[in-house]
């Protein structure tokens, strides 16, 4: 019989849940929806486009949204790190805060808001944090950056043939990648494979137990259902398991609309959510599990947050009062054969008796209608005159060109792309320094809809808001970023490299 433990209360929102956060002691937990967030203590804090939230260890709140980052100390703005590609998906391990923005660049950020160094990877697709930050991209790159901001490792190319990273996390000091090959895989190639990499040398390659979306310390969340501990597949699933918290012999994972308690053998126990389960925060010891979710239902209202304990003992689902609460199945209603099939039912007799009534009365009032209706259709056959074929060709022809002017009418949307040029290098002169023109002006945009022009350098800086600018630079080597907007809003951007010998 399934276990289960009960919920200690729920948080009701106005909508859509989009992040949840706890401090360590758990005595803070905290919601976000899109244009706000808010505590169970009656703190309000609106934001617009708000995608994620995470506590510090200071205590501080960091939010990130449309605009970028903002700290807040008591639920009152502190600081702000501005991004005009707004912030997207946020990380934080209680001191240094990461995110990427919409054009999948990467910041790292201190807990004053001072920006310590962007990576080089483009397209970021995965962030992890541990001993250092990993980072993964869609190109197949994984790479290792000390918070210091040197990039210490990067994961050589497996094969030719192309490669996709899955997910990749920490188990103390090793990072784990796993990722699955495109297409036919050569030789001995597994298409399916987790690596195990520790100091810049692999460890381990195995071959998991089904294609890996999720990882935490030695845990491996499945996506076709399925935990695996170690090489050891803990728990069989009926859906992708999206989210795992490590715990080491213990997990907490979400996996369609339940959060699970497992250890390496079994499930301990498991607790429905009205909405399929998205996110899960937990304090320092595990007292506060929060669980959000959506059951992806438009004409339903948002559904609430759960607070639970994942130290409670498990009971019985039977013996578990609250485990489902109000959202639980409704009861059986219980009737015998006999009331259900009973042949001799009076009512249903004098029902039928009354039908077979009401139909005599209805055909006579059919039969009126039909006689009338027949009288219509032939004073509309007199007044009716047929079309000869000149006037068919002049109607069709009219139709056509009618056509023909709405779909001219009908523009395609066409993306610009950005183009930041060849990478660059020349000679400085006698004082070490050169001047160079950094030039956008190859930007493909075959309907003029770019509206703003930014090259960005190095450290996330705005050096100038034209597509051709002239600048003076330093010897060393320089890299500056290209950003496009257009009048729908879309960024796109390109990068180059730029050499003063």
């Amino acid at each position: 019989m399934r276990k289960s433990v009960p919920l200690l209360r729920k948080i009701a929102s106005e909508n859509r849940v989009v992040a949840i956060s706890v401090d360590g002691e758990g005595k803070n937990p905290v919601i976000a929806e899109k244009n706000r967030l808010f505590d169970e203590n009656g703190n309000v804090f609106e934001c617009e486009g708000i995608s994620g939230i995470e506590h510090l260890k200071n205590g501080d709140l960091i939010v990130s949204h449309k605009d970028g980052i903002t700290c807040l100390q008591k639920f009152k703005p502190g600081w702000n790190f501005q991004c005009e590609t707004g912030a997207e998906n946020l990380f934080s391990d209680g001191l240094n805060i990461v995110f990427s923005d919409a054009l999948g660049k990467c910041y790292v950020i201190d807990h004053q808001g001072n920006l310590l160094f962007m990576p080089d990877n483009q397209s970021t697709l995965f962030i992890s944090l541990g001993p250092q930050l990993a980072i993964a991209d869609e190109s197949g790159e994984v790479s290792l950056w000390s918070w210091s901001g040197e990039k210490t490792w990067q994961r050589p190319a497996r094969g030719d043939i192309g490669e996709r990273i899955t997910a990749i996390g920490w188990n103390n000091d090793a990072i784990i990648i796993a990722r699955e090959g495109h297409g036919l895989v050569p030789g001995e190639e597994e298409a399916i494979e987790v690596e195990c990499w520790r100091d810049g040398k692999l460890v381990e390659r195995s071959e998991p137990k089904g294609r890996v979306v999720a990882i935490d310390g030695v845990w491996l969340g499945l996506d076709m259902g399925g935990v695996q501990y170690y090489d050891k597949l803990a728990a069989e699933l009926q859906h992708p398991v999206k989210k795992i918290i490590d715990g080491g012999d213990r997990a907490l994972l979400a996996s369609w609309f339940h959060i699970y308690m497992i250890n390496g053998d079994e499930i301990v126990w498991s607790v429905e959510h009205q909405g399929m389960v998205e996110m899960i925060a937990v304090n320092d010891d595990w007292s506060v599990v929060m669980v959000a979710g959506e059951d992806q239902n438009d004409w339903t209202e948002s559904e609430p947050v759960i607070i639970l304990d994942a130290n409670a003992e498990a009971e019985s689902v039977a013996l578990v009062k609250n485990e489902v609460d109000d959202w639980a199945e409704a009861p059986p209603i219980e009737i015998d054969a006999a009331s259900l099939y009973d042949e001799k039912d009076d009512a249903f007799e004098a029902l039928m008796a009354e039908e077979k009534v009401t139909s005599k009365s209805n055909a006579k009032e059919m039969s009126v209608l039909l006689d009338a209706l027949e009288d219509q259709l032939s004073a509309l056959e007199e007044d009716t005159k047929p079309i000869n074929e000149d006037e068919n060709l002049d109607l069709a022809l009219h139709d056509i060109n009618l056509l023909e002017d709405l779909d001219s009418e009908v523009e395609e949307y066409i993306a610009p792309v950005a183009n930041s040029g060849n990478d660059i290098t020349t000679q400085s002169d006698e004082n070490g320094v050169a001047m160079v023109i950094l030039d956008g002006s190859e930007t493909y945009d075959p309907q003029s809809r770019v509206s703003s022009w930014q090259w960005i350098n190095a450290l996330g800086k705005e050096v100038a808001q034209s597509s051709k600018v002239k600048i003076k630079l330093n010897k060393g080597v320089h890299r500056f970023e290209l950003r496009v907007k257009d009048s729908e809003g879309s960024w796109t951007s390109d990068a180059l490299t730029v050499t003063i010998e």
